[in-house]
């Protein structure tokens, strides 16, 4: 869908009030977010991309706005079901056709489910669906899957938005903890919506879409006292499955190997964004044995090898100190002090009739993906309404270290630059890993 077919779009979107306090707590959550305790087994699921929350706000407003019902009820869903999501390597495997057509559907207590279609290469599986009743809910129980007649054990995680008040579309991504074969008979069963208990089954052939090229490196290095090994990396055209097996001492308290992140690069300095992350663990003789698996976008360029950083972010008890600019009170360029994390100094702030669009150079060491998509940098009007835009939620890289933001379009007056100081990560040895093989 473009907005050139649709000419009141931007329009609508414009009117969108967006709740920012949600997409800074998909930051925060990213790395405050409390695991679930347990005495054998642990499981940690990492914040989805925040850009999943903009497509949400955007389509979620159908259901008080006449023209975006409108508009939004003519996205297509079968066939197409992810060629214009915003997580780049579903894109690019709706667009390239190497998703699977499902078209299934289950009713129960009056709220149809179909299961549209489905995407699975060996580093992701993801579905594709559609919940349909008198007033959608969206929330679905955890489903059970069954590989082959067996059970598996998963993490997963959800996301989605309203296309009307009566039509919910949504994904959910689902990371096995054991690997999965080429090809199986999957048995998805969801026994709630909501809060409305039914059973809604689906029974279908799964295949691996194509080839992925898999590595494992087997590499390790000694972090803070634990030990951290480069398992598995897989690389497909939807996405970069990175898996790590950490090993530590029980009560060795020098390192949590759940707030263990790594940021990946190419060797032309691309860094991939990272998608979805999970962890799950269990105590054998004393050890801790914690298996976290990353996705990231695909490569964007042919490399021979990739450096893979690990790293942790400091997590303050007292949570992060909000900065607050008023834009009236300042002649560009001008410094935004963001903390250890460093500045961003504002170069220009260009004014249009429909955006806003904030030029700045961020004058940090910290590495960073060509978003920022993990600090978050808001402008608001004089009465305290951000002017997020929905279809652009985040950053964009021009060069080097020099971004411009757009925002919707708002009075200069009162104008008001809203971020955080945040922590400098802390950063560990590299791994190097040679991927021409």
């Amino acid at each position: 869908m473009s907005t050139n077919q649709w000419p009141d779009l931007k329009k609508e979107m414009e009117k969108i009030p967006v709740p920012t306090e949600k997409l800074d707590a998909i930051i925060a959550n990213t790395i405050q977010q409390e695991r679930p305790r347990r005495s054998k087994k642990k499981v940690l699921f990492y914040a989805t991309s925040a850009a999943v929350l903009g497509l949400g706000l955007f389509i979620g407003s159908a259901s008080v706005s006449p023209a975006m019902a409108k508009i939004a009820s003519n996205i297509p869903l079968i066939g197409t079901f992810f060629n214009d999501s915003l997580d780049e390597g579903l894109r690019i495997a709706g667009q390239e056709g190497l998703t699977q057509v499902v078209n299934q559907s289950a009713k129960d207590n009056g709220i149809t489910l179909t299961m549209n279609e489905f995407f699975y290469d060996g580093t992701r599986l993801t579905f594709g669906y559609t919940q349909e009743s008198l007033f959608a809910i969206g929330e679905l129980e955890r489903p059970t899957i069954k590989v082959n007649g067996q059970e598996i054990n998963f993490s997963s995680g959800y996301s989605g938005d309203f296309v009307t008040p009566q039509k919910y579309k949504g994904t959910i991504d689902i990371t096995p903890t054991e690997e999965l074969p080429e090809a199986f008979d999957m048995t998805m069963t969801i026994d709630a919506v909501g809060l409305i208990p039914g059973k809604w089954e689906f029974n279908f052939p799964v295949k691996q879409s194509n080839e992925v090229t898999v590595i494992e490196p087997q590499e390790t290095k000694l972090i803070e006292g634990a030990q951290v090994e480069i398992s598995t990396l897989k690389l497909g055209p939807a996405g970069t499955d990175l898996q790590v097996k950490v090993l530590k001492d029980v009560g060795d308290t020098n390192l949590d190997p759940y707030f263990l992140q790594f940021d990946v690069l190419d060797d032309h300095g691309n860094m991939l964004d990272t998608l979805t992350g999970n962890g799950h663990g269990e105590t054998v003789n004393g050890k801790e044995i914690i298996q976290l698996n990353f996705l990231y976008t695909p490569l964007k360029e042919e490399s021979k090898e990739l450096r893979i950083i690990p790293y942790t972010i400091p997590v303050s008890t007292e949570g992060w100190k909000e900065v607050t600019v008023p834009v009236d009170e300042q002649r560009v360029p001008f410094i935004v002090d963001q903390g250890e994390f460093g500045n961003i100094l504002v170069t220009d702030i260009d004014y249009q009739s429909d955006k806003i669009i904030v030029y700045f150079d961020l004058q940090s060491d910290v590495i960073v993906d060509d978003k920022l998509s993990r600090y978050s940098f808001r402008l608001e009007d004089a009465n305290g309404k951000d002017l997020f835009l929905a279809d652009q939620p985040f950053a964009e890289r021009i060069e080097g270290n020099t971004f411009k933001q757009v925002f919707a379009a708002g009075s200069k007056k009162g104008l008001q630059i809203k971020t955080y100081q945040f922590p400098k990560p802390i950063t560990y040895e590299e791994f190097i890993i040679d991927i021409s093989q």
